[in-house]
């Protein structure tokens, strides 16, 4: 049973001839690219975060240079949008509520 490898899902060839492996690498590579358009400012925060020096810097720099250029195509908007409603729903308080900060 250990030399046993085959998968216990079947994923057949799809209409292009791409395998079982082929089509998740097509998956995961799309994925990446659309994390990596829509998701810029995360990946520079996470960039912040990192050990200051250099190796470090050259990935901060790559990474908020990516996030301006960016969000200045106005790819961060969704983003932007939905984290402003956010910060509106958090400051919204009932009648007479006192402010709780």
């Amino acid at each position: 049973m250990a030399d046993d490898f085959t998968s216990p899902v079947d994923i057949e060839a799809s209409a292009d001839g791409l395998p079982g492996l082929g089509q998740l690498a097509v998956a995961l590579g799309l994925a990446l690219i659309l994390l990596g358009l829509f998701n810029a400012h995360a990946l520079a925060a996470w960039a912040d975060g990192l050990t200051p020096g250099p190796r470090t810097a050259p990935v901060a720099a790559a990474a908020h240079d990516l996030a301006d250029r960016l969000a200045a195509r106005g790819l961060d908007t969704p983003r932007a949008v939905l984290h402003d409603a956010g910060e509106q729903a958090k400051a919204a308080r009932w009648p007479g509520q006192a402010d709780q900060r």
